[in-house]
């Protein structure tokens, strides 16, 4: 009983060793065809011969709960650890943060050293959005104040014009072995430049003759994308575009586009919008109200702005 013991004993320890090779054979397999990562295989395999079954054991069970219960990939898509994006928990300043006003009122009322200080915390914070309130300061008695502004406003319109002029050739500079992959990021690339050009220009910081050159560039691009990709010429890229060329007084352009808007966008109320702001301008009252009759017979809902426009025409 004892010699049977020992020799089953032995064919257990041979049949354990005989596994670990083969599991050290498949691990190196994987290693040299995939690419897999096998950092911890000797570890693994000396465990297995030391511990005989018990060791088998152990990592098959944990091989087989992984996959039960942990078969889905990680996304780690969304997890940030860059710290250049943590906004540090800073305690509030309530004296300063108490005393904001709108800056047009700190124009108005606000003393020299208060009103240095207001116009600092805007010129540190600006946005786009709050482009137009700085320029009011530049009208300021205040030469300092002015100052701010102005240095503010000429660093955006610089960093406006410079992304304008790169990007529009970007879009329009087409090579000759052009793949559709290139072609598409091409139109890509001026839809996304009418966007950005449309938000900028509606704050009126340009001189009028820039405009209306910039209004011009919109126009180009908005015939580059009705030949390359009418379905990238959106109805609000259309009426950005036609309000551009209304301002410019551009009209026949304007006009142009206008009715291109209307023949893509029917069941849309931007074509009509455009239209009657065009009509509206130019003083055409036949048009207008033959329009507005065609968007009160369609089943397209009219916003409060054109209702406003209507109720002043009449």
């Amino acid at each position: 009983m004892t010699w049977l013991g020992e020799r089953e004993f032995l064919i257990l320890l041979l049949l354990n060793a005989l596994a670990v090779v083969v599991y050290l054979l498949w691990c190196l397999i994987l290693k040299v065809v995939f690419r897999r990562n096998t950092k911890s295989l000797w570890l693994k395999a000396l465990v297995m011969l030391l511990c005989p079954v018990a060791g088998i054991c152990f990592f098959l069970a944990g091989y087989l709960f992984y996959r039960l219960f942990f078969f889905v990939a990680v996304d780690l898509e969304d997890v940030v650890f860059s710290k250049d994006r943590i906004d540090p928990a800073m305690p509030a300043e309530e004296e300063r943060e108490s005393n904001m006003v709108p800056i047009e009122e700190a124009l108005a009322v606000t003393d020299k050293d208060n009103l240095r200080n207001v116009m600092l915390d805007v010129v540190k914070g600006h946005s786009r959005t709050s482009l137009s309130a700085i320029s009011l300061a530049l009208r300021s008695s205040d030469s300092e104040v002015s100052h701010y502004a102005a240095a503010a406003l000429q660093s955006v319109l610089n960093n406006f014009r410079t992304s304008v002029r790169e990007n529009f050739e970007r879009a329009a500079t087409v090579k000759e072995d052009e793949t559709e992959g290139e072609r598409q990021a091409r139109l890509e690339t001026a839809a996304n430049l009418i966007d950005y050009m449309a938000e900028f220009m509606e704050q009126g910081l340009l001189p009028e003759r820039e405009q209306a050159r910039y209004a011009g560039l919109m126009d180009e691009l908005c015939g580059l994308l009705m030949e390359g990709d009418p379905a990238r010429m959106t109805a609000k890229r259309f009426e950005s575009v036609c309000t551009q060329l209304l301002q410019a007084k551009e009209y026949e352009k304007c006009r142009e586009r206008c009715l291109q808007a209307y023949g893509e966008y029917p069941d849309e109320l931007e074509p009509y919008a455009c239209q009657l702001k065009l009509y509206f301008t130019m003083g055409d009252r036949d048009r207008f109200f033959r329009l507005l009759g065609e968007l009160r017979a369609s089943d397209v809902a009219i916003d409060s702005k054109t209702l406003e426009m209507v109720r002043v025409f009449l």
